[in-house]
């Protein structure tokens, strides 16, 4: 347990470098109930959970992974296993006398089969989700994007959790036009064992993509609405909760909540619970208020423990307001880690497994023969990454795109069948990385979730269409969110930090304060997390993978003269996501024509997983055995 303190920030290229970035890769680490995952490897030494007077567990931006990582040992719980965890943890709170509550922060949606091979998205995965003893969600954008989800996630889960849904700011709308919460605005009520009184709220960021049956307030004018002042003032209020889906790093969003109750309570314990931006992170607000954020895909369960908080002492008391102690940790989503931590063995006849836990096991691996993710479509045979493999280069997924695999692309309208083209993705596109081994439904999935359509601007002089990528890339971003590791290290540097950050020398930086072991004697990759309280919040020492930058786009020209000359014009063909950018960069370009004269078509063709399963078919069938 660690007393409050200001951890020492540390000194990168002249400017300040403090929490910056967790590095993500994976590890050898355990099996889990599903059949088809990874198979165990050796004991990791596991730093352990510190208990405290209230303790939380935490998930966010799961994002459908609930059947877990069946390619990466290290995250390859499931949510059975995780249900087992949570019943354990809370009787062991109960005998301890102590308080355990369990949040989720939203975004259940987009990012694995489970969730995203049924129509409405979710419509199975949140009734596994439901499965789980949480006591407190909130909303994520991922909720938003489509109206289907919206009104699935009002008329399932915030029923569900009987007002422990919370979408603070996120209104629907009802059939007949009139606007209500999503959920409940607030929820207060008084701990089991330790008997503190909690006002919880539950925000999401200033979000603007959201579909027209729902409308979200930003943060900063909520915070000032007649309701949130009330509830804030309600007497009797030994700690505030707020968690929700928003960074607890540079956003504002959080601070906007943090100043509207320090106004009116100078000292009262505050704790805060974010997500989106998918990294490991904690943050010390003040001495009686910290934020913890739970990485990303079930990649990571967070635990935070508290000690000092006085219940029903008045905030008037001479002594009130020492400052708390906290412990925080992060666990990797492993069968072995989640046992580790609640003291159960693992095995046939282990301990970990509870009746409500492998039932739900049972369950998800029936529902993913049903949704048939397991259908093998080839063999991947080495691992192609985003922000963990140096673009261009072999184990660059986004090399393998643009090299190999849209030039597979084919349009519609056979008149432009043959014609030079140059085609565009956005890295935002691509969602997680590409493990070697069996490439199923579920991987197509999970690499490119999102069904965009395919544009085209026919026949652009090549004198213009050549100077796109370079502009795209000069962006500050082109994706839809913030989806990786390595897209949080980008929107830091916006954070006027300067241009003098080299990320070589961040990944220098993490690799030689990894922890007190000698390198060699760190096995596995993995997660190696800075944050407010220095470095030894992961529950497994791992060795850090590199981070690279990935540029906003590639691009592959396809049809181009044979004699290597250049083409008089080009198709020039994106994502329609992309469309704004594209045409953006296109004024740039060539200012004489006005942005609005340049006409988008559809180009048809298949999304972007469909060309990687296409492309996978050809590597052969050699490592599948039987995973139907």
């Amino acid at each position: 347990m660690v007393s409050f303190y200001r951890s020492p920030l540390l000194l990168l290229s002249g400017f300040v470098f403090n929490a910056l970035v967790s590095v993500v890769a994976d590890q050898d680490v355990f099996i889990l109930q599903q059949p088809s995952s990874a198979p165990p490897p050796k004991t990791l030494p596991l730093r352990p959970i510190e208990w405290g007077q209230l303790n939380f567990i935490s998930t966010t931006d799961t994002h459908g992974w609930l059947a877990g990582h069946l390619l990466q040992p290290s995250y390859a719980a499931d949510w059975g296993d995780y249900t087992s965890f949570i019943e354990h943890i809370k009787e062991t709170a109960d005998e301890k006398g102590v308080d355990v509550i369990v949040v989720d922060d939203g975004d259940q949606h987009d990012g694995n089969g489970l969730s995203d091979a049924t129509f409405p998205n979710g419509e199975i995965s949140q009734k596994i989700l439901m499965m789980a003893p949480i006591d407190l969600m909130s909303i994520g954008n991922h909720e938003l994007y489509k109206c289907e989800v919206t009104q699935q996630t009002y008329d399932m889960l915030a029923p569900h959790f009987d007002g422990r849904y919370l979408t603070s700011n996120v209104e629907i709308m009802l059939s007949n036009g009139s606007w209500v919460h999503i959920g409940q605005r607030s929820h207060r009520f008084t701990t089991k064992n330790q008997g503190i009184n909690i006002m919880a709220f539950g925000f999401l960021f200033d979000f603007k993509l959201n579909c027209e049956n729902s409308r979200v307030s930003d943060v900063e004018d909520v915070v000032q609405q007649a309701w949130f002042q009330s509830a804030i003032r309600e007497p009797g209020i030994d700690m505030f909760l707020v968690f929700g889906h928003y960074p607890i790093r540079f956003w504002p969003e959080m601070w906007a909540i943090h100043r509207a109750i320090r106004a009116v309570h100078k000292s009262i314990p505050i704790q805060y619970f974010g997500g989106h931006s998918h990294v490991r992170d904690f943050t010390v607000l003040d001495s009686r208020a910290s934020a913890l954020q739970a990485g990303r895909f079930l990649e990571t369960v967070g635990w935070l423990s508290i000690d000092g908080i006085e219940p029903g002492k008045s905030e008037d008391s001479p002594d009130y307001g020492k400052p708390l102690k906290y412990s925080r940790r992060y666990l990797d989503f492993n069968p072995y880690s989640l046992s580790f931590h609640a003291n159960k063995t693992l095995g046939p006849d282990g301990t970990f497994g509870t009746k409500n836990g492998r039932s739900i096991s049972k369950i998800i691996d029936d529902y993913r023969i049903e949704l048939n993710l397991t259908y093998p479509f080839g063999c991947v045979p080495t691992d192609y990454l985003l922000e963990k493999a140096m673009y261009p280069g072999p184990n660059s997924l986004l090399s393998l795109l643009e090299e190999h695999v849209l030039q597979n692309l084919v349009g519609d309208d056979e008149t432009r069948h043959g014609k030079s083209r140059l085609i565009f993705i956005n890295s935002g596109s691509l969602r997680y990385d590409m493990y070697g081994g069996i490439f199923t439904v579920d991987s197509g999935y999970i690499v490119s979730p999102f069904d965009n359509d395919w544009l085209y601007l026919p026949s652009v002089p090549y004198s213009i269409a050549k100077e796109i990528l370079g502009k795209l890339n000069a962006l500050d971003y082109i994706f839809m969110e913030l989806t990786t590791p390595i897209s949080r290290t980008m929107m830091v540097r916006q954070q006027n930090l300067g241009d003098t950050f080299d990320i070589n020398v961040m990944n220098s930086l993490i690799s030689s304060m990894s922890g007190p072991q000698d390198q060699e004697d760190l096995k596995t990759t993995g997660y190696v997390t800075i944050d407010d309280y220095g470095m030894d919040g992961d529950d497994t020492p791992h060795k850090p993978y590199p981070l690279y930058y990935l540029p906003n786009a590639v691009a592959t020209n396809d049809s181009f003269p044979t004699d290597g000359s250049a083409p008089e014009a080009t198709d020039v063909i994106f994502l329609d996501f992309m469309k704004p950018f594209v045409l953006e960069a296109l004024a740039k370009i060539d200012s004489t024509t006005p942005k609005d004269d340049w006409k988008a078509l559809e180009y048809g063709g298949k999304p972007v997983k469909e060309l990687i399963k296409d492309y996978v078919r050809g590597w052969g069938t050699e490592c599948i055995k039987d995973t139907r």
